[in-house]
């Protein structure tokens, strides 16, 4: 039994020797990194405005993750997936329905094939008219910057040039606050850094100069103490409040008195019509009667107080 043992471990001793070391293995079959998460290209229909976008994000996600899209079959399938309206009407005949083979002999082929279909032919003259209309408007100077380099990038201009498209094309904030600058860079790098700074500020100055000023509370008025009414405008009876202000005298026709209100006037010697003093009813200046001329006006031995007295006292005599 023992010797049994022995010749299966001598056995597996030596097919262990022939095997090669476990740092050796590991080091020939490296774990490969997961890929990192990127969005995926929008759908494209061969429109020249979307193609440079669609190229740029087909090359981030083919380059993130070089295992799964090693062959070239692999990068022309992914990017063809995403073909939309006129775009796959141009594949179409680029790929064989029967057995599933592509035409294209390498996806550089198939790049230059794709470029040439839909890329502008005279690209640099569009992007010269495009930045040479390019107006900054109220967008900020970074976003104004973001979009100038979208075209620039395609001219190689020089800094200087750069510049001169730049300042041609900011509002004209910026361009006020450029011309504040002594010895502004000559450099493009440092001068954006220089306009979005300036910018910011503009954009700062015009918010506070927006702001409402603060302003104290105006005190509280105080209510004006009630003054006691005039003779012959208002008189109180049990009736209530009688409004007999010269504005509340308008001349229409009235109605019979109240007794009490013919009492009232009768000993405060008020006018029967309108309820003023100083006059009676014959007289009284609202009155639409024509005034009527009585003896005792006329009577050069009584006296005008006298006669206006008496005609209260009696304001029935003379009607």
């Amino acid at each position: 039994m023992a010797l049994t043992l022995w010749a299966y471990y001598n056995q597996g001793y030596q097919h262990g020797l022939t095997l090669p070391p476990l740092t050796q293995n590991t080091l020939s079959h490296p774990l490969s990194a997961p890929a990192p998460k990127l969005y995926e290209p929008e759908d494209f229909d061969s429109t020249l405005a979307k193609f440079s976008k669609f190229m740029t994000k087909l090359a981030l996600v083919l380059s993130s993750d070089p295992t799964q899209y090693a062959t070239d079959v692999s990068k022309i399938s992914y990017a063809t997936s995403y073909f939309s309206g006129s775009a796959g009407d141009w594949f179409e005949p680029h790929l064989n329905k029967a057995t599933g083979a592509i035409r294209f002999t390498t996806y550089e082929a198939f790049v230059r094939a794709l470029k040439n279909t839909c890329n502008d032919p005279d690209a640099r003259a569009t992007a010269e008219c495009k930045l040479h209309n390019l107006k900054q408007g109220n967008k900020d100077c970074s976003a104004y910057h973001a979009e100038f380099g979208t075209y620039a990038t395609t001219l190689n201009y020089d800094d200087m040039t750069k510049i001169s498209f730049f300042c041609n094309g900011a509002n004209q904030d910026l361009k006020t606050a450029l011309s504040c600058q002594a010895s502004p860079p000559e450099t493009f790098d440092e001068f954006i850094q220089l306009c979005i700074k300036l910018d910011n500020r503009a954009k700062l100055l015009r918010s506070q100069s927006h702001r409402p000023a603060h302003t104290a509370p105006a005190p509280a008025r105080r209510p004006a103490p009630a003054s006691a009414p005039a003779t012959g405008t208002a008189s109180r009876t049990a009736l209530g409040t009688i409004d007999l202000s010269q504005a509340a005298r308008t001349p229409r026709k009235r109605g019979p008195l109240s007794s009490e209100l013919r009492k009232y006037r009768q000993e405060n010697h008020l006018c029967m019509y309108c309820g003023g003093s100083g006059h009676c009813a014959s007289l009284c200046p609202l009155s639409s009667k024509p005034k009527r001329v009585n003896a005792a006006q006329t009577t050069p031995l009584l006296g005008h107080a006298f006669c206006t007295r008496f005609l209260c006292y009696f304001p029935g005599l003379y009607r």
